[in-house]
Parts: structure tokens; C-alpha cells; sequence
């Protein structure tokens, strides 16, 4: 998928209390995948609200770049591939017909967004990038990375992130050089969204001790999910631009941190499990074994992501077929990458025990090594520690409801006729726009039959 968006609800968190507010942001993605080599880039995205030009030339635009290809993109030969997996990227600018002039890209934001957030491929040579996040003449972000700084160099994707209120543009490249053979890729941004597309809510609990099973006495928090219009695999990223790694935009991995988190992806709701970072390099790597039950749920689950697949596995790898209710995994990653896994399926009402725990017999290959925290990621902010324990056993609920709901289109609290002409004025084919209801890439007959059936109050939510 080249384009996603997630919306987010905004709550402020104490303790083990989450209260909601109404604001939200939507997040949209962009992987410069779905136009060919040397294709200028402008107006292409102007619907997600976005337009590309040259800074100090807007005759000219950056193009689509892809591995390999170094007579469009890149001047190191050979030698020098920095897109991965042969995807898209965005690069040096057609300038008066020539594809190896500097240039420095500029992106445009019409509505203003709140964050952005991209990779520089190709950060080496004694090069230095700056990105600069502007609110209309005012700088409010400026981000820089130079040759020789950690998750730089030949072939590295090297992430930039800025924030502020209302960024209205952004631009990126080297100005006190004449570099070229470099490029962006994996572009993602928000801004605030109106309505209610707050996904469901996931009680996480821990039992105190290893297989004690006092989950109710230890609710840990109420999280929430992260609502997506793309599958499992979009959302994860799996291996661009950092091969064999995670590359969602939900979440930036932290060193020797096992990260949890969900999201309702095409498959149902979806457990994600990353261990580690790619971006900079971990000092260590690191192994893990994990088995999840899956539990009232009458269709099972299904692994849909594997990182690493099964052929690049060196250690137990995935066991657990489409509709078990058992999934085992092991994994053993090096200090360049990621690992992890999607668990798809999961339905409304039911539950996912999770555990670090043996699961290969061979003790050489212990549950945990080189992770020293286990953290649970909701889509407000809100980050849950969980202790990082062989056997100590984590159940998340799929609580039914959960609060505000997608048909509430105005973000009353209530399905009403307000929310029903909103839905009758976007009849017809509507790409992410929220009264697609059941994310068909168009509102019709069933949308409405969602509508309907949600008419009334919205349940409050826990």
C-alpha cells in the first residue's frame, strides 16, 4: 500500500487512569512507490495535502529514484545502492533537463500538520543535512545529520523527525554543498482530524507472578488501539527502508526494548511485537521466545507478518497455523535490525495471552537476552512498562465498544441525523475519508448499515 492513514485519539494519562479528550490526528504515509523511475514529483499527492517542489525553483521537482539506478539517482557506481529492496524514493531534482543537479526538496502543507517525519538515504561522504519545519515565515523545528553521526553513512537510512503546532512546509538537502545521489523515502505526517475514528480499547493486565494467573486484581491500563486503513504488513513496514527491520511510522523502537502495541488493520484487530531498533544500529542484538493463546475467539488467529521470514531464520522460528488459537515464536537478531511479529485476527470480546517462555527445549537459546524492558504502546501517547520476566504472563482484552464510536462522524457522542447527513453528502467512492466506515474505498449501502446499527449514544468508555 503507497498511502495510509491512522487517526489517533489525544488523551491525557495519570497512573492508571486515561482521560479522553476529544481532539485527534490523523497520520498519513507516503512510500513514493507507485510512480516509475525519473517521474517528477509535485502535485501528485495534493489530496493528502501535500506538494513537492524544488526550494528556490518551483519550475523544477524532485523524482522517483529506485535501487540501482545510479545514472538517475546516485553518483557512487556500483557501489553505492542505498534504496532498499528495490522501493521508490524521492531524489535530486530534474533541473533544465538534467538529473544530477543539487537541489533541495521542499514539501508543502496545505492544511498545516503537526509533525513530520522521514528518511535521508545516503547520508556519507562528509555531507550534512538540515531539515527545517517552517509556520508560514517562522522556523519552528530544524533537525540536522551530518556524515559520521550515529545511523548515518553509505547506503543507511537516516531518520528525521519535527514537530510543532502548525508546520505549513518543510525543506530538506545539504545547502553549503553540491550534493546529489541522495533521497527521501517513507514520508509520514499528521494533522488534527475531526470525528471520532478512536479505535477499541485493549485492558492490559500482568499476573504478579509466573503463572499465579491474579489478572484481574493487576490491570495494568486501558490503551487504545491504532486504527489503520491498510493490512498488517503495511503498518509494519516490514524491511523498507531498513531491510529486515520494522519501519512502521506508530513507533520509533528503542534500544533493548521489547515493544507491544495493536491496531485494526484489514485483518482485524492486530498484535504487533518489535524487539529492539535498526535505527541507529543496537550495540548488541539480542534473542526472544514468546507463545501467545489466543482465547474466545471462534476463528483462531493467523500470523501475518513474520520478521524475519522463516527462510532467514536462525533460531526457532514460527509455529501456529491460520485459525489456531497457539502461536510460538523465536527469534535472534543482530545488531543491525529488528524482529517481531503481526498477530491478525483478533476479534472484539476476546483475548491474547502473551509470555516470554521456552519454546525450542534448547536452553543456549534463552526466552530473553539483550532486552532489558517490556513496554506496552497506545495509540494517545501512553507508554505501559511490564515486567520483563520468563513465564510472567501478560493478557490483553478486546474490550467490546470502548467508547466513542466511528459512526459518531461529528464527534458529539451520539449517531444521529447530523452523522447520517454527513455520510449522504460523502456517498460515492471517498478514499480515507472517515464515513467510509468499513474502509471499502467507498461509502454506500453498507457504511450505512454500520450507521444504523450504532444509532443512538455512544457507549462511554472505561
Amino acid at each position: 500500500m503507497n498511502v495510509i492513514r491512522f487517526c489517533m485519539a489525544v488523551a491525557a494519562y495519570a497512573g492508571a487512569t486515561i482521560a479522553f479528550a476529544g481532539e485527534q490526528s490523523a497520520l498519513y504515509l507516503i512510500d513514493f512507490e507507485e510512480y516509475a523511475e525519473e517521474t517528477p514529483i509535485s502535485t501528485q499527492y495534493a489530496a493528502l495535502g501535500v506538494v513537492f517542489s524544488v526550494e528556490g525553483d518551483p519550475r523544477s521537482f524532485p523524482i522517483i529514484a529506485i535501487e540501482g539506478a545510479p545514472r538517475v539517482a546516485f553518483s557512487g557506481g556500483g557501489n553505492d545502492s542505498p534504496m532498499s529492496s528495490l522501493s521508490g524514493g524521492l531524489t535530486d531534482p530534474l533541473v533544465n533537463g538534467q538529473f544530477d543537479e543539487p537541489g533541495t526538496i521542499r514539501m508543502d502543507f496545505d492544511p498545516p500538520v503537526t509533525s513530520v517525519r522521514f528518511f535521508v538515504i545516503d547520508i556519507d561522504g562528509g555531507e550534512s543535512f538540515t531539515a527545517t519545519a517552517s509556520s508560514g515565515a517562522n522556523i519552528v523545528a530544524a533537525v540536522t545529520r551530518s556524515a559520521g553521526d550515529p545511523g548515518t553513512g553509505n547506503g543507511v537510512s537516516t531518520e528525521f523527525f519535527l514537530e510543532g503546532d502548525e508546520i505549513t512546509s518543510v525543506v530538506v538537502g545539504d545547502p553549503d554543498s553540491n550534493t546529489n545521489g541522495w533521497a527521501i523515502d517513507f514520508l509520514t505526517f499528521t494533522r488534527p482530524c475531526e470525528g471520532a475514528a478512536c479505535g477499541p480499547v485493549l485492558r492490559v493486565a500482568q499476573e504478579s507472578a509466573p503463572g499465579v494467573g491474579d489478572f484481574d486484581d493487576h490491570v495494568l491500563a486501558d490503551l487504545l488501539a491504532f486504527p489503520s486503513s491498510g493490512n498488517a504488513a503495511s503498518f509494519y513496514a516490514y524491511d523498507v527502508p531498513e531491510g529486515d527491520s520494522w519501519n512502521g511510522p506508530a513507533l520509533t523502537p528503542e534500544a533493548d526494548r521489547s515493544h507491544l502495541l495493536l491496531a485494526t488493520t484489514s485483518e482485524g484487530i492486530s498484535l504487533f511485537i518489535v524487539h529492539d531498533r535498526a535505527v541507529p544500529n543496537d550495540p548488541d542484538g539480542g534473542k526472544a521466545e514468546m507463545s501467545f493463546e489466543v482465547l474466545g475467539d471462534f476463528n483462531g488467529a493467523a500470523i501475518t507478518v513474520k520478521d524475519d521470514p522463516d527462510a532467514l531464520k536462525t533460531a526457532f522460528g514460527y509455529a501456529g497455523e491460520p485459525g489456531d488459537s497457539l502461536f510460538l515464536a523465536g527469534w535472534d537478531w543482530g545488531t543491525c535490525c529488528t524482529d517481531g511479529l503481526a498477530l491478525s485476527g483478533l476479534d472484539t470480546g476476546s483475548s491474547v495471552i502473551v509470555q516470554f517462555t521456552e519454546v525450542d527445549g534448547n536452553p543456549n537459546t534463552p526466552p530473553i537476552q539483550g532486552l532489558s524492558e517490556w513496554v506496552a504502546y497506545s495509540s494517545d501517547g501512553t507508554q505501559v512498562p511490564m515486567a520483563l520476566e520468563i513465564d510472567r504472563r501478560v493478557r490483553i482484552e478486546v474490550i467490546a465498544g470502548g467508547g466513542t464510536c466511528p459512526a459518531d462522524l461529528n464527534g458529539d457522542g451520539q449517531v444521529d441525523g447530523a452523522d447520517l447527513g454527513i455520510l449522504l453528502g460523502a456517498w460515492g467512492p471517498c478514499a480515507l475519508c472517515p464515513a467510509d466506515l468499513n474502509t471499502s474505498g467507498s461509502v454506500d449501502g453498507a457504511d450505512l448499515g454500520v450507521l444504523l446499527g450504532a444509532w443512538g449514544p455512544c457507549p462511554a468508555r472505561r
